[in-house]
């Protein structure tokens, strides 16, 4: 099919060389205009001949872009076709002229002209390029208008776009649609008109590709969770956090003023906002970034320039890039960039030049962690005259990595011009120490500023129960009941909203206040005492299944769909349910009776320390996710002591052990069967590939702890999905997942499960596999399973911790045992050896200094057992060799400059860049460079073992 860029920038050239011909042809008097716009008095013959060859060949060269030709192409590529027929004939009417030598004045070419039209063909010619423009006005007007055409589903798509993602850049499409429309109605013989229809498409088309790649890009950096922790958190009371804007000579006699106005306004650098667990951080985070009285204030520090909030709410129940550095630089780059797409192709040109470099635009490498930060940089360097960035980063301590690697990355955003931040997270110790008042433009401690907010909190929400404020009328020690729980809150809002719940019901039992202090008095005073209280009072009879519903939501990777609780509840019932279920899809009114049934019994269950939120995921599909109450909860209940009581509660069923990585193996297996795909799997890959993702990830916890392999539930997901895809692919499902942009790992669609199994580290189950079908290793094509193992990128959307990050020797072991060869040839990649492309992994891997010390400890390893598996160690890449690698898309010829694939076998993603390979380098040279000379010696010790005999030789295989 036709891309709609270049369909339009077809139609113009059908449409500029119709106009020509039928202005060639014609009895008009007017002066010869070339196609390029020049206007000229003189004119040879050979001049019109080589500007109908020009246009003849442009509309050649577009024609060659229709390799499977939609039924709008069709029709596109019979105006191309009669165009190079009229073309021709225009050819044959030019050579046939005879002028005069000293003829160059138009006059006598038109002349000439007029002479052979008195034969007829001329005239029989004109009516026909008459006919055609007719036809290329109708064709042009049915791409801008009708809907069934791609061009016009193509720049409707893109708009809708720009408003979905809620792109902040102008967008002309319709305006310039609506104007070629108007030109071709007008059926006017302007001279003018033609040029005139051909500058709108050629804008139109420049547009189109502007607002593409400008959605291409934010699309590369947008992943669901980017906001969902900013959307769940609690919006703050009525009137509460306002003292925050008092300036520090309104602020009250005895407290510390926050100086909070006076950084927004004249202050840079830093801000920190810290407080206790509970405190209301994140509230006060999102109310800051909501609050019109912020923007004002930071009108005054922008000056001239706007300003604009950029938030960020770390998570540390939530996904990975939730709780990363990479969610936070990838989040904010792509809110700024949507709010300033202009930036774009100044500092993500590399992005821009890959995006319209690339035929699929949805197989884009993920951003490395490396490569944001160089787009970072380059930010500071730009300047930005009329703009400035405010970022909210809330949640610090929720950071999974240490936290002086997080203060480093803070530090060099407040290095920009353009950018100041504010920060929330717990007062521990490196942050006191980075972000104290001393060493930070300003701070507080968020629960010495909040008890009038607790306090208006509390009054108001116990007076809108009649039956206090009535009894409140009543007796005056009500109000002192008041002051009794606020003294009892110690700036902690979580407890108070807990604590006011149990008092509500307390009224609405007819508690007197006697009855409500008592209630009081046996509330412990701190969350973790509070949380223990709630979870002593689960009665016994619950203990099983609420044990199990905690550590399944405490080990999930993300949040679960209120679906997987009743698959949850569904698999005690039949330990083989999951297998056993059929393939049937849950819809609407289904999953709604689901979430009612479900969201009651965790309710019951769980007594309020789990909660179900309504979520978009993917962009469209609404969800009900359940989660955690407050991240101390799960603190709470993943302490040793705790965890350790919940699994012995999980087993008091008569099982021998609960395993709740299984469970989730189960789950996910059972969500699998009931997806809603009825518009075909290709619209739903990313969700489908995302829970296979999680379960394979869920079946290599299972292999860790407990020695077993999923070889059932791994096999019936393979069945599955299959299942899934049979109408739509010809090939194994495993080959439609994004592949990384480089060719170094094209699959050549010979993808299968047992790859994506050991990219997975699924090793038991792997060697249970090959155990019982051997040839499996041999009969494979494409890749090699060997290669998998020693490479094991993969483009997921799942979101699962250290998920096929780094290579594991184990898998390693399992196909060198079971007679993997590592010299084996890939054809896929000019016949290079898998232990050739190991090498050069190594190579870049050592020379890019991306390799850490634990995997170069895993290649040597690797290298090792390669080795005694009969290794060539006298291997040199040739020149030649590496053209042929080269030749793939991979390696360039001068010096050689070899460019890089994004390695997820590193602990960290190696940036794509260019090395220089010396010619013919030596795998010795290589394990010199990579593991030093002395461990280069221990490999060269090593004796190869003598490959043993196997029926394989006699059919060809080696």
């Amino acid at each position: 099919m036709l891309d709609p860029l270049t369909a339009l920038s077809l139609a113009g050239t059908i449409c500029q060389f119709v106009d020509f011909g039928c202005k060639l042809v014609s009895q008009a008097q007017e002066i010869y205009h070339s196609p390029n716009g020049s206007t000229r008095e003189y004119v040879s013959v050979e001049a019109v001949a080589g500007d109908i060859q020009s246009l003849n060949r442009d509309i050649i060269n577009k024609k060659k872009a229709i390799r499977v030709p939609s039924k709008g192409d069709l029709a596109l590529l019979e105006l191309a076709t009669k165009c190079q027929t009229e073309a021709n004939e225009l050819m044959i009417i030019l050579n046939n002229l005879r002028l005069p030598e000293d003829a160059a004045r138009w006059e006598s070419f038109r002349k000439a002209l007029q002479a052979m039209r008195k034969k007829g063909r001329i005239a029989e010619l004109e009516t026909r390029l008459g006919k055609l423009r007719k036809q290329v006005d109708r064709r042009i007007l049915y791409m801008m208008s009708d809907q069934q055409s791609a061009v016009f589903a193509w720049f409707h798509s893109v708009c809708t776009e720009h408003t979905r993602i809620q792109l902040e850049s102008s967008n002309r499409v319709e305006q310039l649609q609506s104007h070629i429309q108007s030109i071709i109605q007008q059926q006017t013989k302007d001279s003018n008109r033609v040029e005139d229809l051909v500058e709108k498409l050629g804008r139109l088309s420049q547009e189109g590709d502007r607002l593409a790649t400008e959605q291409g890009i934010l699309k590369s950096l947008m992943f669901d969770e980017w906001k969902r922790r900013f959307n769940q958190t609690s919006k703050s009371h009525t009137r509460t956090f306002t003292w925050i804007f008092r300036r520090t000579v309104d602020y009250p006699a005895g407290l510390d003023s926050p100086r909070f106005r006076d950084w927004l306004e004249n202050g840079n650098g830093i801000y920190w906002i810290a407080g206790k667990a509970g405190a209301g951080k994140s509230t006060l985070m999102k109310f800051l970034t909501e609050h019109p009285k912020v923007i004002d204030c930071l009108k005054v520090w922008a000056g001239n320039s706007q300003p604009i909030i950029i938030p960020w709410f770390f998570w540390s129940a939530g996904s990975p890039l939730q709780r990363s550095q990479q969610g936070l630089l990838q989040s904010i780059l792509f809110q700024i960039l949507r709010r300033c797409p202009w930036l774009i192709p100044t500092i993500c040109a590399a992005r821009v030049s890959m995006y319209r470099n690339q035929q699929d635009h949805l197989s884009m490498d993920p951003w490395s962690l490396e490569e944001l930060s160089e787009v970072f940089d380059l930010l500071a360097r730009e300047k930005l005259p009329k703009i400035r960035f405010c970022l909210f980063i809330d949640g610090l301590d929720e950071y999974e990595g240490r936290p002086n690697e997080l203060i480093q990355t803070l530090r060099r955003l407040d290095k920009s011009p353009h950018i100041k931040l504010c920060v929330a997270s717990r007062p521990w110790n490196e942050f006191l120490v980075a972000f104290d008042t001393e060493r930070s433009d300003g701070s507080l401690l968020l629960e010495r500023h909040t008890r009038s907010d607790i306090e208006l909190y509390v009054r108001d929400i116990l007076g809108k129960d009649e039956s206090f404020t009535a009894a409140e009328r009543r007796d005056k020690r009500y109000r002192d009941f008041i002051i009794a729980v606020i003294d009892r809150a110690r700036g902690v809002f979580l407890w108070v909203q807990l604590v006011v719940t149990r008092l509500l019901k307390g009224l609405g039992e007819l508690n007197r206040l006697d009855d409500l202090k008592k209630k009081l008095d046996s509330v412990p005073p701190t969350l973790e005492k509070y949380f223990q209280q709630i979870f002593d009072r689960i009665d016994k009879t619950d203990w099983v299944e609420s044990a199990k519903v905690f550590l399944a939501t405490a080990h999930a990777v993300q949040p679960l769909s209120v679906v997987a609780y009743h698959f949850l509840e569904k698999q005690e019932r039949g330990p083989s349910f999951a297998l056993d279920a059929p393939i049937r899809p849950i819809h609407g009114p289904e999953l709604r009776h689901i979430y009612n049934e479900i969201h009651t019994r965790l309710n019951f269950l769980c007594k309020d320390l789990i909660e179900v939120n309504e979520v978009t995921l993917d962009g469209s599909y609404t969800d009900y996710q359940v989660d955690f109450l407050h991240r101390t909860v799960k603190d709470f209940l993943m302490t040793k002591e705790l965890r350790e009581q919940l699994m012995k509660r999980a087993t008091q069923d008569g099982s021998v052990s609960w395993d709740p990585h299984q469970a989730l193996c189960n789950i996910s297996l059972a969500r699998a069967k009931s997806l809603t795909l009825q518009d075909g799997i290709q619209f739903g890959l990313n969700t489908l590939f995302r829970l296979v993702d999680e379960l394979m990830f869920y079946a290599y916890e299972v292999e860790i702890a407990s020695k077993t392999a999923n070889v059932s539930v791994l096999d019936e997901l393979d069945r599955v999905v299959s299942h899934y895809a049979e109408a739509d692919m010809s090939y194994h499902w495993t080959n439609a997942r994004d592949a990384p942009a480089d060719s170094y790992f094209d699959e050549g669609n010979e993808n299968c499960f047992l790859a994506l199994a050991i990219q997975a580290r699924l090793c038991l189950y792997v060697a249970t596999k090959l155990d019982k079908k051997p040839s499996l290793i041999q009969s494979k094509q494409g890749r090699p399973l060997l290669d998998y193992a020693l490479r094991p990128i993969l483009v997921t959307p799942a979101e699962t911790p250290n998920f096929v990050s780094y290579l594991e020797f184990g898998m390693v072991r399992v196909l060198l045992d079971r007679s993997a060869d590592p010299n084996q040839k890939i054809s896929l990649y000019g016949n290079i050896t898998v232990w050739a492309l190991f090498l050069l992994t190594c190579f870049f891997g050592a020379r890019d200094q991306t390799a850490n010390e634990h995997l170069r400890n895993t290649w040597f390893q690797a290298a090792d057992m390669m080795i005694r598996k009969g290794a060539d160690r006298k291997l040199k890449l040739e020149t030649g060799r590496v053209e042929q690698i080269r030749s793939a898309g991979n390696l360039s010829s001068d010096g050689v400059a070899v460019k890089t694939a994004k390695y997820r076998t590193a602990m960290s993603d190696v940036h794509q860049s260019t090395l220089k390979i010396p010619q013919g380098i030596t795998a010795q040279e290589i394990m010199i460079e990579t593991f030093g000379e002395e461990r280069a010696r221990e490999l060269n010790a090593i004796v190869a073992e003598t490959r043993s005999w196997s029926v394989w030789s006699l059919v060809g295989w080696k």
